[in-house]
């Protein structure tokens, strides 16, 4: 597997498993606690889809 097809992977990876499991500790929240950690553990989710979605042009701006 190549080395960006790996980085593409871990990428996805990460962000679906940080995003499910504060997905699902934000709707098991019982206290403000919980919920502030489920959404501590959203950020890095969504940091690694926003990844995802400028590797293509990150691509492109190197080629140039």
């Amino acid at each position: 597997m190549s080395k960006k097809m790996l980085s593409t992977a871990l990428l996805f990876l990460i962000g679906a498993g940080f995003g499910l499991f504060s997905l699902y500790t934000l709707f098991t929240a019982k206290d403000t606690d919980t919920v502030f950690v489920g959404l501590l553990y959203l950020v890095p989710a969504v940091a690694a889809f926003v990844a995802l979605v400028m590797l293509p042009f990150k691509q492109m701006q190197e080629r140039e």
